[in-house]
């Protein structure tokens, strides 16, 4: 059903029985939303379009100025243009007549005295109960479809239900995935009309409704036909399918995230590497991605630092992976007691980091304006690796670099990108490397400790300087007096041959070595 009211409808009321289309004729389908008698050269913003024009033309006797009085119609797209002939006006121009037709601007002359003010209450009256039948069979739709998602197990009874009602050809599209067209024809009368569609930014006979989980896109439903023009009714039709799908696809990945339908124990067994290959590419297989088995692959860790509050993360995991599936990654999630491990596999190929980088930003964005505000997360990206046999090794750098992180968030997400961090790491994993270090060191250590001194700082960059007294004085702010002072303490305490090259080099890898305290982070 339409809820419209058309120029060619009017004719079926009683005011309009002997009224006469003059010109215009191919918009005699065009929409009427109000009615406004204007008597008055300017329009201005009198009209906001698709208003049906009743004038007696007492401001519009001369040509020209009916002439541009048309012209601010077309402009304002107006519906059409009423004149009732008598005292002013006894005919339209034949210059009007040609302006009216060439913009289907349908004229509508009456050649005796109407009362407009009849015709305005009865096609208002018209409009009114017909916006008000369409919004009461828009709420009972509304509350069927709503019913509806509580019975169905499956996404498509809802766009069968769509489909049905409207009597229009549906195509639910997924991002990434191909199109599920209900019924399944017409493929090329689709790709006709979106072609159309997305050319000129208008279609009578195509629309489409973004579907939107947490904020972030998920993919969209069409309906076309080609039979008549998409109203006004058949839109709000598909919005509201739309929020209904919405809501169902919603509370689906909600409880599949829940129930969390990847085996746990497979994905630990895969990210410990005590694992067959061949397991592993069946499980791909099984699950549908073959496109998966020549991807690169990487870890991400999502540590959650302890929190008095007791947080519902499964929204948070479903917001995730619809942020990381939109640029073109697929993730399996293993949650661990204050861990969110991802196993990622990118189906793009290119610029990943970037990608990486957008998805962590999104999704810390998200935390913030939502209510994971005051959620502590600290990131880790493993090494990117080419082959999903070597996913073990990614989850070790990833938490590698987990252990980094945790002490000095400033820097990168990026096992990668960490280099003489990384070292400092693995040699903070040798505790005899270590107990060299601490005991060589230990006296300048003691000194700053019980003097509030400054020895070791002014030892690293002097190492940094190449032993440039002037420039490591500038480096350090003070003057060379004090520099000097603070070299022979360092001398006293620990030895003047830290600067010759075989020890140089070990004194700086010890200074690296305890600046930072990686190990043992929880």
């Amino acid at each position: 059903m339409s809820y419209s009211l058309e120029v060619q409808d009017l004719f079926d009321r009683n005011h309009f029985q002997k009224a006469e289309v003059i010109a215009g004729h191919g918009g005699i389908l065009n929409t009427i939303k109000w009615v406004h008698i204007l008597e008055t050269k300017e329009i201005g913003t009198l009209i906001k379009g698709n208003e049906l024009i009743l004038t007696t033309g007492i401001q519009l006797i001369s040509e020209e100025t009916l002439f541009k009085f048309v012209e601010q119609l077309i402009t304002k797209e107006a519906a059409a243009l009423c004149i009732e002939f008598g005292e002013h006006l006894q005919s339209v121009p034949n210059n009007v007549i040609e302006l009216a037709n060439q913009h289907n601007l349908p004229i509508i002359v009456f050649n005796e005295i109407v009362p407009f003010i009849e015709i305005t209450q009865e096609i208002h009256s018209m409009l009114i109960n017909q916006q008000y039948e369409m919004i009461k069979r828009l709420e009972n739709y509304s509350q069927e479809i709503n019913k509806l998602t509580l019975r169905i197990t499956h996404y498509e009874h809802i766009l069968m239900k769509l489909y049905k009602y409207l009597n229009v050809n549906v195509v639910f599209i997924i991002n990434g995935q191909q199109p599920l067209f209900i019924p399944n024809e017409k493929h090329h009368v689709y790709k006709n009309l979106r072609d159309q569609y997305e050319q000129s930014g208008e279609g009578n006979h195509f629309a489409k409704c973004e579907v939107n989980i947490l904020e972030e896109s998920y993919g969209e439903v069409c309906i076309f036909t080609k039979e008549r023009t998409i109203n006004e009714f058949e839109l709000l039709i598909l919005d509201r399918t739309v929020t209904a799908l919405s809501q169902y696809l919603l509370r689906s990945l909600y409880i599949e995230e829940k129930q969390n339908i990847h085996s746990r124990l497979l994905l630990e067994s895969w990210l410990n590497g005590t694992i067959e290959d061949s397991v592993i590419t069946n499980f791909l297989q099984e699950e549908g991605f073959h496109n998966l088995l020549n991807c690169s692959y990487f870890v991400l860790i999502d540590q959650i630092k302890n929190t008095k509050k007791e947080y519902d993360l499964n929204y948070y995991k479903l917001y995730s992976r619809n942020i990381f599936e939109n640029k073109g990654f697929v993730l399996f999630l293993l949650e661990e007691k204050q861990k969110l491990i991802y196993v990622i596999a990118d189906i793009y190929g290119h610029d990943i980091k970037h990608r990486i980088i957008d998805c962590i930003e999104k999704i810390r964005n998200f935390r913030k304006n939502n209510n994971y505000i005051n959620l502590s997360v600290t990131t880790a990206v493993g090494q990117i690796v080419n082959d999903y046999k070597l996913v073990n090794q990614s989850c070790d750098t990833a938490h590698d670099t987990l252990l980094i992180r945790n002490n000095a968030l400033q820097l990168s997400y990026f096992y990668d990108d960490l280099y003489i961090h990384q070292l400092v790491l693995q040699l903070q994993k040798n505790k005899a490397i270590m107990d060299l270090a601490k005991k060589y060191l230990k006296p300048l250590y003691e000194y700053d400790a019980k003097n509030n001194g400054q020895l070791i700082v002014t030892l690293q960059v002097y190492l940094q300087c190449n032993c440039l007294k002037k420039e490591t004085a500038e480096k350090l702010f003070i003057v060379r007096q004090t520099l000097y002072h603070r070299l022979a303490k360092i001398e006293s305490l620990i030895g003047s041959d830290y600067t010759l090259p075989p020890k140089r080099l070990a004194v700086e890898i010890m200074l690296l070595a305890t600046q930072y305290n990686f190990q043992f982070t929880d």
